[in-house]
């Protein structure tokens, strides 16, 4: 009769130490199901970040190219002698009448120093076109976008008013140039400034 007793205990034993060793193991899945949870989700933000660094990455990719094609866009134009005088200067004394001219030119027209780069690329385009071009014309020659020509073409003209003047067509297409007196202004500073050197 003890006997019994003794193995309903220990089947009520092994039932207890079965239950606790089930509620264990539910314990270790739900905290392993946290974590994998977890890790997807610091998965997801690494992505996240990847793809953002890929796409940074890519923008300073295309900028540099856009500066790489300004830089040899603007040593083609010094090597094609836009600026350089073509007749040899002597060491003479200039004229009353030549130095008041070219005091007044110096003055009226812009410094090509004050602008940024892309700008000074946007200008030498303009100074070297004989034709009125569009803001495409521009983001196509330069390859940069629209856009960014545009908000570049505004700058010039906050610091330069009437340098690059606007003219609509009938198809409503918006068309920039450099007016001659200035374009001519411009070339004969640079060409001052060449004697100098």
């Amino acid at each position: 009769m003890f006997g019994f007793f003794l193995r309903k205990k220990e089947v009520e034993q092994i039932k207890d130490d079965t239950k606790k060793g089930f509620e264990s193991v539910k314990k270790d899945i739900t905290a392993v199901s946290g974590w994998i949870k977890h890790l997807d989700s610091e998965k997801n933000i690494q992505k996240k970040d990847i793809g953002e660094i890929k796409a940074d990455l890519s923008t300073l990719k295309e900028e540099l190219e856009g500066l790489k094609n300004i830089l040899s866009m603007m040593n083609e134009l010094k090597t094609n002698s836009l600026f350089k005088t073509t007749r040899k200067v002597f060491n003479k004394q200039t004229g009353v009448y030549a130095v008041q001219t070219a005091v007044q030119t110096a003055v009226q027209t812009p410094n090509l120093s004050q602008f940024s780069v892309t700008e000074r690329a946007i200008i030498l385009v303009l100074l070297n076109s004989d034709m009125k071009l569009s803001y495409d014309d521009l983001a196509a020659m330069l390859q940069k976008e629209r856009s960014t020509i545009r908000g570049q073409i505004n700058t010039i003209r906050q610091k330069s008013e009437g340098l690059i003047e606007e003219s609509i067509e009938k198809n409503g297409k918006k068309r920039v140039f450099i007016p001659e007196e200035i374009k001519e202004k411009l070339i004969k500073k640079q060409k001052v400034r060449v004697k100098r050197g």
